[in-house]
């Protein structure tokens, strides 16, 4: 008898084993399913979170909604008002008539406004709700709110939020780290975090103000990057790096896979461009006389896809004269960048402070109470190695004659 129960025991056991599903979740028709999340600054020193859910029918080719104003749109964005991050939540909940899921969250939106109040107090709970990913990426909405940017349409995807991700992808930056990274940056003793830009409206012209007209903004559509924007240890917005910078940023950082480099050749009245593939940096600090000094080295390899110039680049010395010209212009436009950032914002976003203390720890200790200072008086010097591996199907340009073709 006792054998018999015993063998039922485990044969239930087995069976509990491979039942699938669980019983704590809810049902799929039970949620709304969550893409993005905006935060934005609200009247009363409070905040507005808002939702991007989308409409599972609609993706599928499902029936349209009958209001023209969200016409084909296979998404919704809700909001709510209140003190903190879970009080809005729950004020956003009261206008669902399903449980929002944030498990997909694959984008987080920050308002310019809420920004440059400061968000120190805004993401404790993102780091203890276990169903949100640290993996998430953030933007800055530059000139604009989060909520007005989640209510906007992308004529390429469905759904705005994979819109940008597929944008920022496109510059050659790791995506999916933006969140993880701002918090890193946050936490550590001398980097400041620094959050790529978005911009509502397709138009360019403005895209290094500072200061743009939000209600301006609301009636454009589309978006675009629109650089990055930086923050202090504070967790402040104090301004932001234009689209060019915000590359340069990103190479000496590390984080920046491919780039179109394009430079005038001195002598020639002419430009070449090329794309760069395989790109590092290599950072060395020092100090000599008691003065802080840093040499950023930057390589990168590629081929050139335009030749605007009259040299024919199957001769090995022309290829050393475009190479010079090519490392000259980026040696230029990073130390510029490095130089704004340094004067005008006083905050390093460039991990400098962490190659410091990983490499040379007893310097990192006798600096670190003052290295804000340190960071603005520091000499920095860049070096560019850039190598030519492929020159196309052509030598010169085939638009040249014989007699204009440079050997």
């Amino acid at each position: 008898m006792k054998k018999l129960r015993r063998t039922s025991l485990i044969s239930l056991i087995l069976s509990l084993t491979f039942v699938s599903g669980c019983w704590d979740n809810s049902e799929v028709n039970e949620i709304a399913i969550e893409l993005a999340w905006g935060i934005d600054k609200a009247e009363n020193k409070k905040i507005m979170i808002s939702a991007q859910a989308i409409l599972p029918m609609r993706i599928s080719g499902g029936q349209e909604s009958i209001s023209g104003e969200s016409k084909n749109k296979p998404f919704f964005v809700v909001s709510g008002n209140g003190m903190n991050t879970l009080d809005a939540v729950q004020q956003m909940q009261t206008k669902l008539s399903r449980q929002v899921f944030r498990g997909h969250r694959r984008v987080i939106v920050i308002g310019e406004s809420m920004a440059r109040q400061g968000v120190k107090e805004v993401f404790d709970t993102y780091t203890r709700d276990p169903n949100l990913k640290l993996r998430t990426d953030i933007f800055i909405v530059r000139g604009g709110t989060a909520k007005n940017f989640l209510e906007k349409s992308y004529p390429l995807e469905n759904i705005s939020a994979l819109g940008v991700l597929g944008e920022y992808g496109q510059m050659g930056t790791p995506v999916e780290m933006g969140l993880l990274n701002f918090l890193h940056a946050a936490t550590s003793d001398g980097a400041c975090p620094v959050v790529p830009a978005i911009a509502i409206g397709m138009d360019t012209k403005s895209q290094d103000q500072d200061n743009q007209n939000e209600q301006t903004n609301s009636d454009k559509e589309g978006f675009r990057l629109a650089g990055a924007g930086i923050f202090n240890k504070d967790l402040k917005l104090v301004g932001y790096l234009n689209a060019e910078e915000s590359r340069a940023m990103q190479w000496v950082t590390g984080n920046l896979n491919k780039l179109t480099v394009p430079a005038t050749i001195p002598h020639e009245g002419g430009n070449v461009s090329i794309i760069l593939y395989r790109m590092h940096s290599k950072i060395q600090p020092d100090i000599q006389s008691g003065k802080l000094k840093i040499l950023v080295t930057l390589t990168g390899k590629g081929a050139i896809r335009e030749n605007n110039t009259r040299l024919d680049l199957t001769q090995t010395n022309n290829i050393s004269v475009v190479q010079n010209a090519l490392e000259h212009h980026v040696e230029e436009a990073v130390l510029r960048t490095i130089t704004k950032v340094q004067k005008k914002y006083g905050t390093d976003v460039f991990g400098f402070s962490s190659t410091i203390k990983r490499k040379n720890l007893t310097l990192w200790k006798s600096i670190r109470n003052d290295w804000e200072e340190e960071f603005r008086e520091a000499e920095i010097s860049v070096n560019a190695n850039i190598t030519v591996r492929r020159i196309g199907v052509t030598g010169p340009a085939l638009q040249l004659k014989a007699s204009e073709i440079e050997k």
